[in-house]
Parts: structure tokens; C-alpha cells; sequence
């Protein structure tokens, strides 16, 4: 199997009890339990490590909810007494394995089950090997399933039969991280075999793969604040000039090479709990151009070689001092491709990021360009590196709830990555808040497919549906299968930044709706199971809510003579049901990188809900305007919009419409567009603010609509009722990297939805 490692196999249904003939004259199975009463005991160590202590302890737990009987733990000091289950390189192993198992051989993960005459024996390699066993037992010979830390699958049996087994598991990678909040349990990540550096796993787990540093720590490795005004040349040089901010560090600067190394050396030596030490990029462009750098760039065809190039320095002197630990640094953007011929040490790990690729289709077969190229650099790094681990993307960062039909390509990815050589994948998800998008089913299958990449697809969905979701799990596969053969029989194209206005909801929000009633119907009698169907529902309403307001007026219902506005009943509702069920469920963040974007989110469609007669703004006396609105541009990067009234513009000028057009700049760019908005006649008004990434409007010296933080081209809308005349309006934006846009539509009374025309916008001449 490519999946796990597995020799002289014989496995055998817990029910279905024949023997195998080759394991060593055993012919029957253990009866552990019968009729609610223990027949045999578990055997650890007296001085066994935590983990085996809480192997045992968690197999007596699991083997007591399967038969009712609890099987009693005892220590190796007392003689052999069958029939045992036996933890562990323990005496009792040694006297029944007689020497004929190598435990050093299955390193630190790797476990044997073992049949000895009446007697079943487990153990593998420190720290999590034995563990593994009990729960390799427990998953794959006994059913028992974990799909999330509060929901499980533990089969009742009133005989409980073990074996006759002979088996010996490896798995695959040696790093297995499900990143996604809803699987940061201890307990579940280890019972799903996940040695996550970002699950709360402890000592009686085995512990973990421990990160210092996790990444883009050359600022944290060589501070800019500490070492630029007297180094300057310690960082890029870019288009002639040393920046500070932001900035990469000159990677073959001699003193850069020391001070970082030092500087690692020192991680080391105060983090002795840590394995994994990273040295690598800042999380945006503006690699060093000076002459070095670009010389050693060039003769390798890649970014990469000049990083590169200071981390070998870095891994040779950890490995004299440190043979144990490992440096990790990124192939990402800008150093993604591999290098000619530099070959990264042995305790060099390079992660491969995928961010660029389109994950609506297996790499391999999606003739998107993005990944044309990821699967030759996939391909390229495989050959020249012994640690090759990957960062891979599972959601829309920029909407957290936005349906992401990636489910099919997992299984195919993934064992594409351990074709070429992978040996860690970190599968990047909504880790910053609870329930986004499908989020505990997205971890659990990724769980089932990083310990065993030849794990079935459709059995690890159906069983979570299944299990987590009872009676609604077929109209929720149904949905599931609507949104997925969508882009696939489409051929539609999805990025790690799609919102709500992507193609792949176009036609099919009415169809999932009604699978999401159906499934909520089905489970009406249920209210645990009605919860965990309408907090995995929000996706959906979520999409319906952010479709319904960029459509315009038709949410509402208007009197224009009185100046009234109504939601529609619908709408309302189905807007008060998204932030009830994500207040219950725990959701803080509606993308990344927002800290309480979900209070914003849930104030600004309270702002929509609230109003019914709207008081009139009245129009300002203002005089001597003239066409279009000032417009000053800045240049910085930020995550959330900047106080511009501090900053000081570097360029200024009339804008003719609230656009980019006002600037030949796209990246790490920030502007403010300040006038009037004359409205043409008394009534209510309807303003679309489009961006990416974040903007705000103010209209009266109120603020009328928050788009803020990092997102793809995402629109937000707000009415207003305008008394005939000019109104002080005010816009601002930034745009931090990638793409972008910005866009201003209005519609109101006698005016059809459009982009702000410059005959609405005035602006008073600076004298």
C-alpha cells in the first residue's frame, strides 16, 4: 500500500473470527471481553513513558464503551498471565516477542500489532508509536472513528475479539497537520494519528512536531528596528536603495550569515522542546538586487538560491552542535522554483507553498497555468531534496463562509505530493475561528488522508455525514456533490481569495438552499444534530446574504415620498439566522487576518435590519465647487485601514471617478478621494463600495459603509435617504499585494444602478 508501510498483513473483522496460519501457531482470536466481563488485562511498564501510560488508558476507555467490560492495567513486574494485551517494549514483550520484533526500526510512529498465542501484543517507537497502535487497533480493526473532538463512532460488541493480528504501520509522512481550528484538540488529533504542531497535544500524546519560529522570521532572526540604522546593507537593495520596511535580508552578506546563524544556534539552545527551527522570507516580496544576490540568482535560475545559500550555513553549523534538529525555510512566491544546482542540506527542510494554484482541480489534471507550473516545480524539488514538505490551501481566506468545493481534489493531491518525494503536508484552513466553511469535515478527511493517502474519498465523507449529521447526511452529500460537479463540469477556476461573487454559485443557490431545508428537516426532532446541520448551513446563507446586497434594491422594500425602507421578510430572517447559529457556534473571524470581523460583520447587517423610517440627511450650503473629488495617494502596506490624516501623500490630484484610474500604482498603495456627492433629488439612495482589498465611505461626516481588511473584490452596500443637494462624502482604501480593485456605484431616485458619475461629484478647489 502506498499509503502506510504494512508487511506480512493479516487482518481480520472484529465478527468474523478466522485465523491466519503464519502467526506463530496463533489460530484464534483474544477474547478481551464477553457478556460485559473483562477476560483479559493490559500490560505496561512500571516506569512506561506518558504516552504508553495513556495508551493504556485510553484503550481501556474505548475497549470499555465497545463491551461494557473495563479491562484492568496492570505493571510488567508480575509473570506472564494470559491473555494480555501488552503496551509497549515492556518485559512481557520481551518474553513474548523473544527478541523477533525491531522496535528501533519503526522510529518514532511506527507500531507492530502482534498475536502471541492468546496474547496480543502493541508496541512501537517513542514518543507515539505505542499510542498509535491502540489507536491503529481501535480505528482500523474495530471501527472505532473520531470525527470531532465532541462526536465519535464506537461500535457495541457483546464479544470483543482481537485479532489473530500480524501487522507492522510506518505512515507515510512524517509531518501531518490538519490546520483548522475545529481539530486543534489534543485528544482528537492524536486518536486521528495528527502529530500537528498547532494541536494542543501534551506529553501523554506523545507530544508533537514543535515549531520555533514557525515562519517568516527573518525580521525575528535579524530585527530591522535594531540593525538597519547602523546595517543598512544587511537588508534588500531595491532599484539602488537599501529599505528597511518591507524588506528581505541580503542572504549572502557574510555578516547577515553569521548574525542569523547565531541567532538560530540560540533558538536552539533556549528551546530545547522544539524540533523544527525555521529560517525564512518575509511574508511579502522585495528580495535584495544587489549584485551578489541577483549574480547567484541568475546563475541558478531562481530567488531561491540566495536563500537558500544562508540557510545551508545556517543547517551546517546546527547540525555540529545540534544533530537532532531541523531547519526549515519556504519555497514560496518569489523562491518557489528549485535551484539549478543547489541542493539543500540534509537537516534542511524546504516547505513548498502552493498558494498560487487554482484548488478546484487535481494539480495534475487542471490546465489552469498556476498549476501547469506548481506540478513542474512539485516535480523539480522532488529530485534535489531529501525533506521536502509542502504548504497547502483549503479555503477562501478572504471569505471564511464562501462554499469551496475542494473535497474531490484532496485524495489526488495528496498522493501526488507523496509521489514526488513529500514527507510533511500542512493543510492550511480556517484556523482562526470556529465552524467556517464544512470546516470539521475538512479536517477529518484531511486526517484520514495524511496518515493513510490510500484512504477512500467517499468513505471518509459518507462516514462523516453519517456520523456527525444522522438523517441529513444524504441531502447534505447531495449539496456537496451540486456545488463540486459545478466546477467541475464548468471548468471553473477557484483561488485561495474567491468570494461570493464567483462564478461557481451562479444558478445553484436556490438548489442548495432547498437541500439545506431538506437536511434540516430531516433532523427536526434531533436539536444536537439540527445545530451541527445549521452551523455547517452557514456557507450557504452566508452566500445568499452577500449575492442578495450586491444585487441592490431589490433586498429592500422603499417608500420613496416617505422615506422608508424594509428588509424583505426573507432576507431579515435569513440574516438573523446567520449570526444566531455563528454566536452559538463560536465564530470570531470572517477571514483572515481580522481580528473581530465577525462583531463588524454582524453590526453592519444590523445596521441594514434596524432601520425602517430613515431621517433625512440634509444638504449642505456649500459654494465655488467644481467637477470630480480631491484624491491623495500613500505608499505603505497595511492589513486594516491606516488613519490617512497622519500620513503624509505622495502623489495628489483630481479624481474624475472613485477608481484606481487615479494612479499608476497598484501594489502597497493606499488612497483617500474627498468632495461631495450631489444628489440629484430628495429620496433614498443605494451605494455600492467595491474593493480589494479593504476600503470605507463616510458620507455627512458618518460612517456609511465598512469594507476593511485583506479580500479579494468584495462589495459592500448601504442605503441612505438624501435631501436634494451636496453631500460631504469621503472614501478611503488600500490595497496590500496581488490583485486589486475599487469601484463606487450608486442608484437612487431617477438613477439606475451605475458607477458615481463625475456630474455627482464636487469637490471645493484648494486655495
Amino acid at each position: 500500500m502506498r499509503g502506510l508501510v504494512k508487511t506480512a498483513l493479516c487482518l481480520m473483522a472484529v465478527v468474523a473470527l478466522s485465523g491466519c496460519a503464519s502467526l506463530g501457531g496463533a489460530r484464534a482470536p483474544l477474547i478481551a471481553a464477553d457478556g460485559g466481563v473483562a477476560k483479559a488485562q493490559i500490560v505496561v511498564a512500571k516506569d512506561a513513558s506518558p504516552s504508553t501510560q495513556y495508551a493504556a488508558q485510553e484503550l481501556q476507555r474505548f475497549l470499555k464503551e465497545i463491551s461494557g467490560a473495563e479491562l484492568p492495567i496492570v505493571d510488567d513486574s508480575t509473570p506472564v498471565k494470559a491473555p494480555e494485551i501488552v503496551l509497549g517494549a515492556n518485559k512481557h514483550f520481551a518474553e513474548l516477542s523473544k527478541g523477533k520484533v525491531d522496535i528501533a526500526s519503526l522510529g518514532k510512529e511506527g507500531y507492530v500489532l502482534r498475536s502471541r498465542g492468546k496474547n496480543l501484543l502493541i508496541a512501537g517507537g517513542e514518543p507515539r508509536g505505542t499510542l498509535y497502535g491502540v489507536y491503529g487497533l481501535l480505528e482500523d480493526h474495530l471501527g472505532c472513528r473520531w470525527f470531532t473532538p465532541t462526536v465519535s463512532r464506537i461500535p457495541k460488541r457483546e464479544t470483543l475479539a482481537l485479532g489473530p493480528l500480524n501487522e507492522r504501520v510506518i505512515p507515510t509522512l512524517e509531518y501531518r497537520e490538519p490546520f483548522v481550528m475545529d481539530c486543534f484538540d489534543g485528544d482528537w488529533a492524536a486518536r486521528n494519528r495528527m502529530n500537528s504542531s498547532a494541536a494542543r497535544l501534551e506529553d501523554k500524546h506523545g507530544g508533537k512536531v514543535t515549531y520555533y519560529g514557525f515562519v517568516h522570521t527573518f525580521n525575528q532572526l535579524l530585527p530591522p528596528d535594531q540593525y538597519f540604522d547602523t546595517h543598512p546593507e544587511y537588508f534588500s537593495l531595491i532599484d539602488g536603495k537599501r529599505q528597511k520596511s518591507p524588506s528581505q535580508l541580503c542572504c549572502t552578506n557574510e555578516d547577515v550569515v553569521r548574525l542569523v546563524t547565531e541567532a538560530a544556534l540560540k533558538s536552539m539552545r533556549d528551546h530545547p522542546e522544539a524540533t523544527v527551527f525555521s529560517v525564512s522570507q518575509n511574508d511579502w516580496l522585495h528580495f535584495c538586487q544587489c549584485d551578489r544576490c541577483t549574480a547567484l540568482a541568475d546563475a541558478e535560475g531562481t530567488q531561491m538560491a540566495p536563500v537558500l545559500s544562508l540557510v545551508n550555513q545556517v543547517a551546517k553549523a546546527a547540525a555540529q552542535e545540534f544533530p537532532d534538529k531541523l531547519i526549515d525555510t519556504l519555497a514560496y512566491q518569489y523562491t518557489r522554483k528549485a535551484p539549478r544546482t543547489l541542493r539543500p542540506e540534509p537537516n534542511v527542510i524546504v516547505r513548498l507553498c502552493s498558494i498560487e494554484c487554482c484548488f478546484s482541480h487535481p494539480f495534475e489534471t487542471c490546465d489552469s497555468p498556476e498549476n501547469t507550473s506548481f506540478v513542474k516545480d512539485v516535480e523539480e524539488w522532488a529530485t534535489k531534496c531529501d525533506r521536502l514538505w509542502v504548504w497547502n490551501y483549503d479555503t477562501s481566506f478572504a471569505h471564511y463562509f464562501m462554499p469551496y468545493p475542494n473535497l474531490r481534489v484532496r485524495d489526488d493531491n495528496i498522493r501526488f505530493y507523496v509521489k514526488n518525494n513529500v514527507r510533511g503536508i500542512f493543510e492550511q484552513d480556517v484556523y482562526t475561528t470556529l465552524n467556517g466553511e464544512l470546516s470539521p469535515l475538512s479536517g477529518y478527511l484531511n486526517a484520514k488522508l495524511l496518515w493513510n493517502p490510500d484512504y477512500d474519498e467517499n468513505t471518509a465523507i459518507n462516514e462523516f455525514l453519517e456520523g456527525v449529521y444522522g438523517p441529513a447526511a444524504k441531502p447534505i452529500r447531495n449539496y456537496i456533490d451540486l456545488i463540486h460537479d459545478k466546477v467541475a463540469n464548468e471548468n471553473l477556476h477557484m483561488d485561495i481569495w474567491i468570494g461570493p461573487d464567483h462564478p461557481l454559485l451562479n444558478g445553484i443557490l436556490e438548489q442548495a438552499d432547498a437541500l439545506w431545508n431538506e437536511a434540516e428537516a430531516a433532523v427536526a426532532g434531533d436539536s444536537a444534530t439540527l445545530e451541527r446541520v445549521q452551523a455547517a448551513r452557514m456557507s450557504v446563507d452566508y452566500a445568499i446574504i452577500e449575492r442578495s446586497r450586491a444585487g441592490g434594491m431589490a433586498i429592500y422594500a422603499l417608500d420613496q415620498q416617505a422615506g422608508a425602507i424594509s428588509l424583505r421578510p426573507d432576507f431579515e430572517a435569513r440574516m438573523k439566522r446567520f449570526v444566531e447559529v455563528a454566536e452559538r457556534n463560536g465564530v470570531a473571524y470572517m477571514r483572515e487576518g481580522a481580528s473581530g470581523a465577525f462583531e463588524l460583520y454582524k453590526k453592519d447587517l444590523a445596521s441594514l435590519s434596524s432601520v425602517t423610517v430613515m431621517p433625512p440627511r440634509e444638504a449642505q450650503a456649500v459654494e465655488g465647487l467644481e467637477p470630480g473629488l480631491l484624491f491623495k495617494g500613500y505608499e505603505d502596506r497595511w492589513e486594516l485601514m491606516p488613519d490617512f490624516s497622519k500620513l503624509t501623500p505622495v502623489e495628489n490630484g483630481v479624481a474624475k471617478e472613485v477608481s484606481l484610474n487615479v494612479t499608476p500604482r497598484r501594489e502597497r498603495v493606499g488612497l483617500t478621494f474627498e468632495g461631495y456627492f450631489l444628489a440629484p433629488a430628495d429620496g433614498i439612495y443605494l451605494f455600492y463600495l467595491g474593493s480589494n482589498d479593504g476600503s470605507m465611505m463616510s458620507l455627512d461626516g458618518a460612517d456609511l459603509i465598512n469594507n476593511d481588511g485583506l479580500h479579494t473584490m468584495t462589495t459592500r452596500s448601504q442605503a441612505v435617504l438624501l435631501k436634494k443637494g451636496y453631500h460631504a462624502l469621503h472614501v478611503g482604501y488600500f490595497e496590500a499585494g496581488g490583485k486589486e480593485g475599487l469601484d463606487l456605484s450608486v442608484e437612487g431616485p431617477g438613477m439606475e444602478k451605475r458607477p458615481v458619475p463625475l456630474e455627482n461629484l464636487w469637490h471645493a478647489p484648494v486655495k
